[in-house]
Parts: structure tokens; C-alpha cells; sequence
């Protein structure tokens, strides 16, 4: 297994590519390729010395949004997990069962790794 700081990529462009290749991995048929995303709209990750977490709200070519969230075990397990599921156009974040721990942040820098476009909020 790769793990969270490959190829000296920031963690959590590392953790996307990760929960896309489990998607497709899985055989779900909701699995997602990396062109099929137009735009990470939003970030997260909940700050744990031992379970990392990050979670994406991406839009897709389709004009599906969904969530996407991946989490690595870093103990000895190295148990990984992945969830996905369909946003609804008036919900612009999941609402999560720890919300408390969760930091949301912009993506730009993953958007401008994965050479899409950057969004100007006004």
C-alpha cells in the first residue's frame, strides 16, 4: 500500500488519487476517474495523530456533486476506507457525523495539481 506522502505529493492530493483508485477498485458503479471531475469544489480533513481522514465535494462532467471521503487507519492495520454518495444541488456540504472535528477548506492547490479550473468567489 502507498502511503499518505508519496512521490512528495501534499497529503491530500495523495489521499484523493487513493479514494478514486478504491472507488474504481471496489467495482462500484459509481466509481470515479479523475477526468471525470471538473471541479473540487470543497475539502476536509479531521485532524487525528492516528486515523487520517480527508473528505472532497467534487462536480463532475456528468452534473453529478458528490462527497467523497477517505480515511487510512495509521496503526499497524493499515485499514483503509472509502464513502461516496450523491449530493443534492441545494446541499453545498455533507453533513457529517463529527462535524465538530472537521476542517473545511478551499482546494485550490489540489484543483491547480490536477489541472482544473479555479473558481473566483466574489
Amino acid at each position: 500500500m502507498s502511503t499518505m506522502a508519496d512521490q512528495g505529493q501534499p497529503t491530500d492530493l495523495t489521499a484523493l488519487m487513493r479514494a478514486l483508485a478504491l472507488t474504481r477498485q471496489e467495482a462500484r458503479p459509481d466509481g470515479i476517474k479523475v477526468e471525470e471531475i471538473v471541479l473540487v469544489e470543497a475539502a476536509c480533513e479531521t485532524p487525528d495523530p492516528v486515523v487520517w481522514s480527508h473528505g472532497w465535494v467534487l462536480a463532475l462532467k456528468d452534473g453529478r456533486r458528490v462527497y467523497l471521503e477517505y480515511t487510512l487507519d495509521g496503526t499497524d492495520t493499515g485499514l483503509e476506507k472509502v464513502k461516496l454518495r450523491r449530493l443534492r444541488p441545494d446541499e453545498p456540504y455533507p453533513a457529517l457525523e463529527s462535524s465538530a472535528r472537521v476542517f473545511w477548506y478551499r482546494p485550490d492547490q489540489t484543483n491547480r495539481l490536477l489541472g482544473l479550473a479555479l473558481v473566483t468567489l466574489h
